[in-house]
């Protein structure tokens, strides 16, 4: 009797839960930016957010959370209740966090729900004017005649750009001297004047620079070449046999609480997934300097798992003193 009032009431909880998540959602959902309003994750957000609230048909609400390069917004995500009314645009700068904070208050991977990628936009090594090298190998060859004297400007600690310049030297086995900045637009003006030798930059702002004679290109930092600029070289290309897995990217990836129900969380996946390829989507996102990019719900869980792992080792491998 007690296995059959069991096995009764398990049924009603199942039928209640199915039917809570039919009704998802009947109220206004709201998207995370753990970065300020104006800037590249913001934009980018807003897109996502006006596409969702139209298919949706609800409303979705764009909140900037910034603080502590995007823990603080993505500390308040992991601690919602997970219903699928609080979602998260997660950067680049959460899996590096996880490596490099002692005390970041979260876990992108345990504490996050992988919901799915959004996009993914190539960085590009580039250095000032007076230093024009052919290839990577030639830089590789000149800071290996004079290690730790060569410098690689960043716009702060434990940027994309920070991580991406320690991945190239543990790849090529050279040493660097990090010059770190607040933020990219005095980092690229101290590269434009002399006075740092290199720095990763995003794709659509080094592209910029590179026309305009400001900088030169060694090559963009991805496996292959971005339908971008088709015709720049990777540093794959220039460096097969030390570089040949060289990939850096800064991406966007769409997450929610640990626990969001997984219906919810594959209605969501499959709504990315028209998103990702509407045109004029696309169109928005090349405009950026960006890729659009969709991935099953298990495969951006492996793609943010894998991210994080890589991060731990670079910053393990390259004696990066932790925050």
């Amino acid at each position: 009797m007690k296995r059959i009032l069991s096995l009764f009431l398990g049924g009603i909880f199942l039928v209640a839960a199915s039917l809570v998540h039919a009704a998802w959602p009947d109220r206004q959902i709201t998207l995370v930016v753990p970065f300020p309003a104006g800037g590249g994750t913001d934009v980018v957000g807003r897109i996502i957010a006006k596409e969702l609230a139209q298919r949706l048909r609800v409303n979705v609400v764009v909140e900037n959370r910034p603080g502590a390069s995007g823990n603080i917004g993505a500390r308040q995500v992991s601690k919602a209740s997970p219903d699928g009314y609080t979602l998260l645009i997660c950067t680049t700068a959460q899996t590096i966090s996880g490596a490099l904070y002692t005390q970041a208050g979260y876990d992108v991977a345990s504490d996050l729900e992988a919901i799915s990628t959004i996009n993914d936009s190539p960085l590009v090594l580039i250095t000032r004017p007076g230093l024009q090298l052919s290839s990577v190998q030639e830089l590789i060859e000149l800071a290996r005649r004079s290690p730790g004297k060569l410098t690689y400007a960043t716009p702060g600690y434990g940027s994309a750009g920070h991580m991406a310049a320690e991945a190239l030297s543990l790849a090529a086995d050279i040493r660097m001297l990090h010059i770190p900045y607040q933020g990219a637009a005095p980092m690229m003006a101290d590269l434009v004047s002399g006075q740092v030798d290199i720095a990763f930059d995003l794709l659509i702002t080094a592209k910029q620079y590179v026309n305009q004679g400001k900088v030169n290109r060694v090559g963009v930092a991805t496996r292959e070449r971005s339908p971008l600029m088709p015709d720049w070289q990777t540093l794959s290309e220039q460096s097969p046999a030390r570089l040949g897995n060289f990939n850096e990217t800064a991406w966007n990836v769409l997450m929610a609480p640990k626990g969001t129900p997984v219906a919810i969380v594959n209605a969501i996946n499959a709504q990315m997934k028209n998103i990702l390829a509407d045109e004029k989507v696309q169109r928005k996102f090349m405009e950026l300097g960006s890729i659009p990019l969709w991935k099953s719900v298990g495969s951006t869980k492996a793609f943010v798992s894998d991210d994080a792992r890589k991060w731990r080792k670079v910053v393990s491998d390259a004696g990066i003193a932790k925050i």
